[in-house]
């Protein structure tokens, strides 16, 4: 019996509704729809390959996270959790997915079923498909596919195409953002902002992380800092003895360096707030970055699970 986790059967899933969506006899909120649900689809499958109690449903008495561990044997039985817990998850692995856009194509999929409306109509066809595929190709690369294996030699072309149009895209917006904080850091500095705009600009602060780095802006060349909460990696260093002593291994680390996934981007002077991961990956900013963490953390209780 194959179980809603399995990850090749997600997978082959995903491609049939793809493909329905690429079908050029449908009108564009159908092929919108087919989309939505193969991009639900890719996400599970890419999670599940991690693990698959990233999908099972935390909230039935733990059966569906027993299921997924293996723990018990699969009755028919599963509760996966739902969309906007597959976007948090997608974002906090695969760094590039961007969780507000998937939440966009998947409010149009809830709009389409649920409402009256059509569902697909908040952004232009020509807008949608460049910024659907941005983000179902992350969770293809992430499933070890490319986009001939899920959508075919010929169809692929077209793909292309939109995710080309989706890097130029991106390009543009980073471009805008960076003329439009200079402008602004000129205006202020000659004093000629509006009273609004000024009131903005003295209201700017820099958003609170747990971790930051310095980091050069992309726009005027001054020091702003990325931040992060998320520690992707930790290591430890332990202190060195003279002889062997059996208790040592359970010696406390000297010290602990995080490896810090940045999640966004302020600068104190042009005001420049990059906060979405293909624009820090666009600026040449979405590296990670290290930071002492205290090795008195490792006795804490952590936090509690929260479900998504």
């Amino acid at each position: 019996m194959t179980t809603p986790w399995d990850s090749e059967a997600l997978w082959l899933k995903s491609r049939m509704f793809v493909n329905r969506a690429m079908d050029p006899d449908r009108e564009f909120e159908e092929q919108a729809f087919w989309a939505a649900a193969a991009l639900e689809l890719l996400g599970k499958a890419a999670l599940v390959r991690i693990s698959p109690m990233l999908i099972a449903h935390p909230d039935d008495d733990g059966r569906s996270i027993l299921l997924a561990s293996g723990a018990v044997d699969y009755t028919g039985i599963f509760g996966s959790v739902q969309a906007k817990a597959i976007w948090s998850r997608c974002a906090r692995v695969f760094r590039t997915f961007n969780e507000a856009e998937a939440r966009k194509i998947a409010a149009g999929r809830n709009g389409y079923i649920h409402s009256t409306g059509v569902g697909f109509d908040a952004i232009p066809q020509a807008v949608w498909w460049p910024r659907y595929w941005a983000q179902a190709f992350i969770l293809v690369e992430h499933l070890d596919r490319t986009i001939v294996d899920l959508v075919g030699p010929s169809r692929s072309l077209l793909v292309t195409k939109y995710l080309a149009e989706n890097k130029e895209y991106v390009a543009q917006r980073l471009a805008t953002l960076k003329e439009r904080a200079n402008s602004l850091l000129s205006r202020h500095r000659s004093g000629s902002l509006s009273a609004r705009l000024e009131t903005e600009w003295q209201r700017f602060d820099l958003a609170t992380y747990l971790y930051t780095e310095p980091r050069e802006c992309v726009a005027c060349g001054a020091t702003g800092e990325v931040g992060g909460d998320e520690v992707i990696e930790s290591h430890m260093e332990y202190p060195e003895y003279s002889s062997f002593d059996p208790e040592d291994q359970f010696s406390d680390p000297r010290s602990i360096t995080l490896d810090i996934a940045p999640f966004e981007f302020n600068c104190p002077v042009c005001h420049l707030v990059l906060d979405e991961p293909e624009l820090l990956d666009e600026a040449g900013l979405s590296d990670p970055f290290q930071a002492e963490g205290d090795p008195e953390d490792m006795y804490d209780d952590g936090p509690e699970y929260e479900n998504e």
